[in-house]
């Protein structure tokens, strides 16, 4: 996983639960308490898994739940981060979510044939209904649920999510149902 997204989380960290103090506690509870990700290079998934966790484990909090939240948190911020994909004002969640599988991943793995981006597609059903397939060797589906969640603060929409199928109970791939809110 590149370091943007460790980044992000000690981000998250640092301002939803607790400043610098935490996010140095939490690297010393996993082992790396002098740990710095650069935002270009690759560390290991289980480096972030072992963050989540000991995140969860010291917020007292579940584990998805912890997921979930940082998605939300994250999902903004990658507008910002992959700017150059996201011109004008013209956007919704929506539009945001069908290009990032097909556009911004893409475009990730053509520059750089070794990262390993989730499959991600999504295929609007109608002006308010997005059907979005999710899968990733990672299984971070919370981290999606949470990344729609996020966006749709960021341009003022409400949804439901219903997970109808999901990798963690069995499936080959996470598929959401994301009905827009009026």
């Amino acid at each position: 996983m590149y370091g943007v997204i460790f980044d992000f989380l000690r981000e998250y960290v640092t301002e939803r639960h607790g400043g610098d103090t935490t996010w140095k506690a939490l690297l010393a509870a996993t082992g790396n308490p002098y740990r710095v990700y650069f935002p270009v290079k690759e560390y290991p998934d289980e480096e972030m898994v072992d963050l989540a966790n000991g995140a969860a484990e010291m917020l007292s909090l579940p584990l998805n739940d912890v997921l979930e939240d940082f998605g939300s948190y994250v999902g903004p911020r990658l507008i910002s981060f992959y700017k150059v994909f996201f011109t004008g004002d013209q956007w919704n969640t929506f539009d945001v979510i069908e290009i990032a599988g097909s556009r911004i991943h893409d475009t990730i793995h053509r520059h750089n044939p070794t990262r390993k981006p989730p499959d991600l597609s999504a295929q609007r059903e109608s002006d308010d209904l997005l059907v979005v397939h999710y899968h990733s060797q990672r299984r971070l589906c919370p981290v999606v649920r949470g990344i729609i969640r996020g966006l749709g603060e960021k341009y003022g929409e409400r949804f439901d999510i219903d997970e109808t199928q999901c990798m963690h109970h069995g499936a080959d791939e996470c598929v959401m149902r994301v009905t827009r809110l009026h």
